[in-house]
């Protein structure tokens, strides 16, 4: 290699190599790639677009430093397989699969545009319960399409759910890279590549942690654990050790959720009946699980028309405002101040869940 060689800019080829990455224009089937959008465990998401229409799509490529596994390969086309058994307009559809020359597989599907539910988690805090409501009803339904075809998620969480740009806000359920079809369980104890059990530690359910015959309800687990973060902002738990968190899913009551935010008692027990460590105490579908968050909500049932809200106790909040220099003189900064710090208090009431009344 000359000393040029050394010293000259890489070319986007050698960078995407360099990172693992396909280049721009590589071709996929009849799409071609347009860059990298996200990485997951053991493969690639990029934009692409039809080779003759034009038409946008995402391509997702087993990696290659995975393609020789034959269990990865197998786990690549089981959520193939998952993504084809359902058809339903809260889950990504699949347009065309296949291997590029080097025999990677991949699949084609819709480009989506907005953000993840955990991005807007952590830009906005928590959610007020009719915000969540609104978000956590379409997960359901396309985890109730998913149940309905004998398909169990296994790893549903904030970063896995997609919400669309766009109004309405369509949302989308992401990533049967560990969906397992319901039935005899002889593949219940299998590890991935790296020895350890499929899955997020911080949503799974007993059962799915140790290993044992698992059925819908581990879904149901998991949106329990949703729900807390989508109402409090944060996990019901939290370790970075590993073996405490597996410790606190298997022994441990979470908190309820209105003892870390103000939330309705009727709130607590949705989360804690989806959380139970007994799956036969949990909800036993999806279904049951949103009626019973639209009653605590105080929304109608799903379908239903007219009826007002039930009645609420209403309560006063008295916020005072101080100056430091302790003046009672008010100019026109000052009072721009106050209007700011009125305005946020109001957001934050809103956030918690409050009704604010006109005045």
């Amino acid at each position: 290699m000359t000393k040029e060689d050394e010293t000259r800019p890489f070319s986007e080829v050698e960078r995407a190599s360099a990172r693992g990455e396909l280049p721009a224009g590589t071709l996929a089937g009849e799409y071609i790639l347009e860059g990298f959008i996200a990485r997951g465990g053991c493969g690639v998401v990029y934009a692409a677009r039809h080779a003759r229409s034009g038409r946008p799509a995402a391509v997702k490529v087993l990696s290659e430093a995975v393609a020789h596994s034959r269990r990865v390969v197998e786990r690549f086309a089981r959520e193939i397989e998952a993504l084809r058994l359902i058809s339903h307009p809260n889950i990504v559809e699949i347009c065309e699969v296949g291997e590029l020359n080097n025999h990677q597989p991949f699949y084609v599907m819709e480009r989506l545009e907005g953000q993840t539910l955990d991005a807007l988690i952590r830009a906005e805090t928590r959610l007020a319960p009719r915000e969540a409501l609104d978000l956590f009803e379409p997960i359901c339904a396309a985890l109730g399409a998913a149940h309905a075809a004998g398909i169990i998620h296994r790893d549903v969480k904030a970063s896995n759910i997609f919400i669309c740009s766009g109004k309405p806000r369509t949302v989308k359920l992401l990533d049967f890279g560990i969906a397992k079809l319901m039935g005899p369980e002889e593949g219940s104890t299998w590890l991935t590549t790296a020895g350890r059990m499929p899955g997020t530690p911080s949503i799974m359910a007993p059962e799915q942690i140790l290993g044992g015959p698992i059925d819908a309800r581990v879904d149901v687990y998991a949106l329990g654990v949703l729900l807390h973060r989508m109402l409090v902002g944060r996990l019901p738990f939290h370790t970075h050790d590993m073996d405490e968190m597996v410790r606190k899913h298997l022994e441990e009551p979470p908190m309820p959720p209105s003892l870390r935010v103000p939330l309705p008692l009727e709130l607590d027990a949705v989360v804690l009946r989806c959380m139970e460590k007994r799956r036969e105490r949990r909800f036993g579908s999806v279904e049951e699980l949103v009626r019973a968050l639209r009653e605590a909500i105080g929304e109608p049932a799903s379908g239903t028309k007219g009826g007002s809200d039930p009645t609420q106790p209403a309560v006063g909040v008295y916020l005072e405002v101080r100056t430091r220099g302790g003046s009672d003189d008010l100019d026109d900064a000052l009072a721009a101040d106050i209007g700011q710090v009125l305005d946020m208090a109001e957001s934050q009431l809103e956030r918690a869940g409050f009704i604010l009344a006109s005045t």
